[in-house]
């Protein structure tokens, strides 16, 4: 969890509508279970609470010779906002899809933890303006 703890963001799995669907999140890990805050408007907050989802993160922004993903699998559940949200997410987005960010949290507990590790990793070229 510890790596978890080191990244803001991460990628939430689930299905929606039957379908596979990824989300973006602002997390943080509180004892052993990961608290989550999501756009209400984005409506994924319905398809997981009390569902199995996923959720993912990685250092792969870095620009390091060694990467790390970390997959957690458990039960999300729709939860009341910690008392103090901005100090556990920081700031509200300034802008997303919709005309204001609604906060929803969801608290996972996850079931399965996996650690994906690789290192001496390429580099990729710097891109260029073609």
């Amino acid at each position: 969890m510890a790596l978890v703890a080191a990244v803001r963001y991460g990628r939430l799995a689930l299905t929606r509508h039957a379908m596979p669907y990824i989300a973006v999140a602002r997390h943080a890990v509180v004892d052993d279970h990961v608290l989550i805050r999501v756009h209400r408007g984005w409506g994924v907050h319905g398809a997981c609470d009390g569902s199995v989802v996923g959720y993912q993160t990685d250092n792969l922004h870095a620009a390091a010779d060694s990467v790390w993903a970390v997959h957690l699998t458990g039960t999300a559940r729709v939860v009341t906002a910690p008392e103090d949200p901005d100090d556990m997410f920081g700031p509200l987005p300034s802008f997303v899809d919709e005309p204001a960010f609604e906060p929803v949290h969801l608290r996972i507990d996850p079931a399965f933890v996996d650690v994906q590790f690789a290192r001496g990793v390429a580099q990729w070229p710097e891109p260029h303006a073609g």
